[in-house]
Formats: C-alpha cells, sequence, structure tokens
C-alpha cells in the first residue's frame, strides 16, 4: 500500500509529538494511514466502536502514561461531547484529537456531511478546547506538533480538523 501525503504528513506529526497511542473509527480520510498505525510497533493502535467510547479509552491510556490521540470524523465529535465535557470535572485529561472535518467550507462531495460539519467549531468552542483547521498536506505534521504542544501545556485536550483539501 502506497502512502498519500496526508498519510505520511500524519504518521511523521504523530511521531515528532511523541503520539503512541491512537485509537480510530473508519473515516474515507483516514484510510491510507491508519492500516500503516496499526503495523508500526512504535504506536498501540486500538479500533474503538464509538466515539464516546474512543474519549473514554484515550482518557484511561493517558492516565496509564501514553500519548494519545482519538483519530474519527468531525461527526464524531457530537458522539463523544458528553465524555470529552464529564472529563472537565476531573480538571481535563490531555490528549489530541485528529478530525476529518467533513462539510467544511467548500466541500462538494455530499450534502450529508453539512449539519454535523458546521456543528464541529462551535462545539469545540462551547467545550472550551482548542483547534486549528489545516487545509493543506503539507501543514498537517506541523499542526499535530502544535496541537500536541497545546495538549501537553493547557493539561486538556485540543483538536487538528483536517479540511477541504486535505481529508
Amino acid at each position: 500500500m502506497t502512502m498519500t501525503n496526508v498519510a505520511t504528513e500524519t504518521i511523521a506529526g504523530l511521531k515528532a509529538a511523541g503520539i503512541n497511542f491512537v485509537a480510530s473509527l473508519p473515516s474515507s480520510a483516514f484510510t491510507t494511514v491508519l492500516p500503516v498505525i496499526a503495523d508500526d510497533p512504535e504506536f498501540l493502535h486500538v479500533q474503538v466502536t464509538n466515539e464516546s467510547d474512543g474519549v473514554s479509552i484515550c482518557a484511561g491510556a493517558r492516565l496509564g502514561g501514553k500519548r494519545p490521540v482519538l483519530m474519527a470524523e468531525n461527526s464524531g465529535l457530537l458522539m463523544g461531547t458528553y465524555a470529552l465535557a464529564c472529563m472537565e470535572n476531573f480538571g481535563g485529561i490531555p490528549f489530541l484529537l485528529v478530525l476529518d472535518h467533513r462539510g467544511d467550507f467548500g466541500e462538494g462531495d455530499g450534502y450529508w456531511y453539512f449539519p454535523t460539519g458546521r456543528l464541529a467549531v462551535p462545539t469545540l468552542e462551547m467545550l472550551g478546547i482548542p483547534y486549528t483547521v489545516v487545509h493543506s498536506a503539507d501543514e498537517v505534521r506541523q499542526a499535530i506538533v502544535d496541537g500536541s504542544r497545546t495538549v501537553e501545556a493547557s493539561r486538556r485536550p485540543a483538536a487538528v480538523l483536517l479540511g477541504l483539501g486535505v481529508a
């Protein structure tokens, strides 16, 4: 399997950020990156059944000494909102979210992406989760590194949204 530039940059960003635990759900944006992560001994990869489980599993991994990331579609952010909000009761659990930002401005692939796409940014803002939207494969690596740096400094989640042109 050949990796796309996005996959190459994602893997490089995760490694540069010291991330060693990946919880994921299937997403068209991650079809080339997740098999590589699963086969790479530097990562412990766990496929989860829904995003709330992924948030909780990432929290447990963090408490167990790992540096986790949850990779999912932005629609999953809505599924994981309750778990993310509940973590604030404990002062926040630091981990990175890398989300396929479907329904981003300019999307032309399907009307069904827009309801959750338009809610992703307001949901992150409501939860107080810092984020960036990346629109070029060349920005992915640094965005992941910067997101991880934000996670470590704030001791709370941060998000990288892979927008149109990336996902």
